[in-house]
């Protein structure tokens, strides 16, 4: 009896399983911070080095890998694919993230919800013994994590055994945690909410030392109310955001 070959797709499934391990692969390298070699991805998908290295030739041919002398990282193709994530998010966010960040001179960045996680859409940078980058565009963490996702929650009808941050979040319209995503970085972060109980995004602020204050905190609550505000402009004429009716 010939046993079939180790990558062979269930039957009656002859394309999916092999475009599950691509997409799967392209996050394990988009996700990682250096680049890796075909022995770590072999290990990483738990695939033998054959079948990792025919989906990374066909990621090569998209563009979407690709191969440097230390390993594989993200290609150009996957970066541009990425910039048109939620265009009308990204259009309606970023030149107020960037005004958040001259504003308040802090780290800025907007977060969207996917699902139970938080993923970083836009980040401005600001250098300060203040503040640091330390969320770029496509980190994600879950969402009961951290003030980007308490500040979603928040939004939404309270749940029985919620944390009490995020009643706290309710209650004041903003969330600020600590040492919950990265350690030693607090961030402070409002919702934008597409309609009544319904928050698709988060405003956020990050700083390091100085915890701060109401002038900061204002200025974020600001940023939130005007992208809130657009969202729904926008939404109200027949714009279409994915996971919002």
């Amino acid at each position: 009896m010939t046993r079939p070959a180790e990558d062979s797709p269930p039957p009656g499934r002859p394309s999916v399983q092999t475009l599950d391990r691509g997409l799967r692969l392209l996050e394990v390298i988009a996700l990682s911070d250096v680049p890796l070699t075909l022995a770590e991805l072999s290990q990483q998908m738990g695939l033998h080095r054959s079948i990792v290295y025919r989906l990374l030739r066909t990621l090569q041919d998209h563009h979407l890998v690709a191969h440097t002398t230390h390993g594989y990282v993200i290609g150009t193709r996957a970066q541009s694919l990425g910039r048109r994530t939620l265009p009308m998010l990204q259009r309606i966010a970023k030149p107020e993230i960037a005004k958040l960040a001259a504003r308040v001179g802090l780290t800025s960045f907007f977060v969207v919800r996917d699902g139970e996680e938080a993923v970083t859409l836009v980040s401005v940078e600001v250098e300060s013994t203040r503040s640091r980058t330390v969320y770029s565009p496509g980190d994600r963490h879950p969402l009961t994590l951290g003030s980007p996702g308490i500040a979603m929650l928040s939004a939404e009808p309270q749940l029985l055994g919620e944390r009490p941050e995020i009643s706290r979040a309710r209650a004041c319209g903003y969330a600020t945690t600590r040492n919950e995503v990265v350690r030693g970085l607090g961030t402070i972060s409002a919702p934008v909410v597409s309609a009544p109980g319904q928050a698709v995004a988060a405003v956020s602020i990050a700083f390091t030392v100085e915890h701060p204050g109401p002038p900061q905190i204002e200025a974020v609550l600001d940023t939130a109310r005007l992208i809130t505000g657009r969202l729904r402009g926008e939404l109200s004429t027949g714009a279409v955001l994915p996971g919002v009716e």
